[in-house]
């Protein structure tokens, strides 16, 4: 191979690494955004929240995966989305007292099921009176977690949390900025 021949291999090459790199963080930090169809979903009436016409009490007792999908539509985990180039869907745990209920990101869907899941990308927690505080005023979700009294805990690694577009949904629970957000995953904190 001549000197010229291998010039253009490596910028090739280089030019190949660069777009792959351009093209992960784009969809890390954009990803798809599915706000509109559940906008219009929720103008509609076909999302309703479970909450509605119970009292605090009777909310609690009832508790089960409606609520938490209801709670995760409320932060927008809809809009989480696969490592680009792979087919590894986001995985939430959710801890609401004693039990335990997964949800799985697919293509804008949010499945929720009861039981535990292995795979998960982080877990949160809270108890059934926090849950069903969130569930009923949105607003409310962010001063649940800035407070305490709701948490998130990171399972998976910080490139995998980083690519499946966790950013959006930490900026929404904590109102930090996506900057901090960055630190924040990679230092661990």
């Amino acid at each position: 191979m001549n000197k010229r021949g291998g010039w253009i291999v490596i910028a090739g090459l280089i030019f190949l690494i660069v777009l792959v790199i351009i093209l992960f963080v784009y969809f890390a930090f954009s990803g798809f955004n599915y706000s509109p169809y559940y906008d219009a979903k929720g103008a509609s009436g076909e999302i309703k929240n479970p909450s509605d016409g119970l009292t605090d009490e009777e909310a609690a007792a009832t508790f089960n995966e409606s609520f938490v999908y209801y709670l995760l539509y409320n932060i927008e985990a809809y809009n989480l989305h696969n490592v680009p180039f792979s087919d590894s869907k986001p995985i939430i745990l959710i801890y609401v007292d004693s039990d335990v209920y997964n949800a799985v990101v697919d293509s804008g869907n949010i499945l929720v099921s009861r039981g535990t899941i292995s795979s998960e990308d982080i877990e949160i927690r809270t108890d059934k009176n926090e849950a069903v505080r969130m569930v009923r005023d949105s607003n409310y979700v962010k001063a649940s977690f800035v407070s305490g009294k709701s948490s998130i805990e990171l399972k998976a690694e910080k490139t995998t949390l980083f690519a499946k577009g966790y950013l959006k949904l930490y900026e929404s629970l904590n109102g930090a900025g996506v900057t901090g957000n960055i630190i924040r995953i990679y230092t661990g904190g």
